[in-house]
């Protein structure tokens, strides 16, 4: 199929083409350019739509709502857009793991005065982890009780509209309703959560569906903490909580762990595999 050029908007503007996109840009990419180009849409016709609303007369509020608008539609789209591109589940086998003497540390961001440059600083303290089994019902009114409420505060969505903070918004609100619409507490899975000066910062819902391969279904840390540019939030909970799943799960004798993951390079680089790629990984 050709690429199709509309002469009614820029000249260097294409109609999407998944077909076409699929086979230019790989599976690994295909997620980060296709947000880049949805932000290339918004920001290179700006003049274009200005225009029309211009010549229909409408005002500048009408104008700014709908574009406030679009761009939200456009996030909530960019999310769910990456979670049906993801490749596949991805599968780490416990054969050769070498658990870390320490989780990663937690970490901020500060202003270098002279330069203006983010720069990591590590703290010394640490996380502090938690687990809730919600097929024990005293577990389940502490889940309620203590994390359900950060949970709804962090489904709220933060402006402006970031893709990862956005993001972080959206697996929260989901969490909250999977669980609240889980019927019998055998069905119900376990919550971890990784806490820093007493505060959460990242929360895990892991299933048990296959026996000895247990499943982490959702790994969300705070929206905060996910902001571009920010420096009051503390950073890595999302990697330290999951290297203390990892250390339970092989203590207990499991054999591996899967998931299914939108951020398939994160996971590549520290020792995950595609699970079609592992012969006889969930059997």
């Amino acid at each position: 199929m050709n690429i199709v050029h509309h002469s009614y908007l820029r000249k260097d503007l294409i109609v999407f083409d998944r077909k076409l996109y699929n086979a230019t840009f790989g599976r690994k990419l295909q997620k980060k350019a296709l947000h880049k180009y949805i932000f290339y849409f918004l920001n290179e016709n700006t003049l274009f739509f200005k225009s029309y609303w211009k010549f229909f007369g409408v005002s500048m509020k009408v104008k700014n709502i709908f574009f406030g608008f679009l761009k939200a539609l456009l996030l909530v789209v960019i999310f769910y857009s990456s979670l049906l591109s993801a490749e596949d589940y991805f599968f780490f086998d416990f054969q050769n793991y070498q658990p870390l003497a320490n989780n990663p540390p937690p970490y901020f961001f500060q202003i270098d005065s002279t330069t203006g440059n983010l720069v990591k600083i590590i703290k010394e303290d640490s996380f502090r982890f938690k687990t809730y089994n919600l097929r024990l019902k005293a577990d389940l009114e502490l889940y309620n009780a203590e994390v359900r409420p950060t949970l709804l505060k962090w489904e709220i969505k933060i402006r402006p509209f970031e893709e990862e903070s956005n993001s972080s918004s959206l697996l929260s609100g989901g969490l909250v309703k999977k669980i609240d619409g889980t019927s019998g507490g055998d069905s119900l899975g376990e919550v971890h959560i990784a806490t820093y000066e007493d505060r959460i910062e990242a929360v895990s819902y892991v299933t048990n569906k296959v026996p000895g391969v247990p499943e982490i279904d959702t790994l969300v840390a705070s929206p905060e903490g996910m902001r571009v540019g920010q420096t009051g939030s503390v950073k890595g909970a999302g990697s330290s909580l999951l290297d203390y799943e990892l250390k339970i799960f092989n203590n207990r004798g499991d054999r591996g762990v899967r998931l299914y993951s939108i951020r398939d390079q994160y996971y590549l680089d520290r020792g995950w595999q595609r699970e079609s790629d592992v012969q006889g990984a969930c059997r």
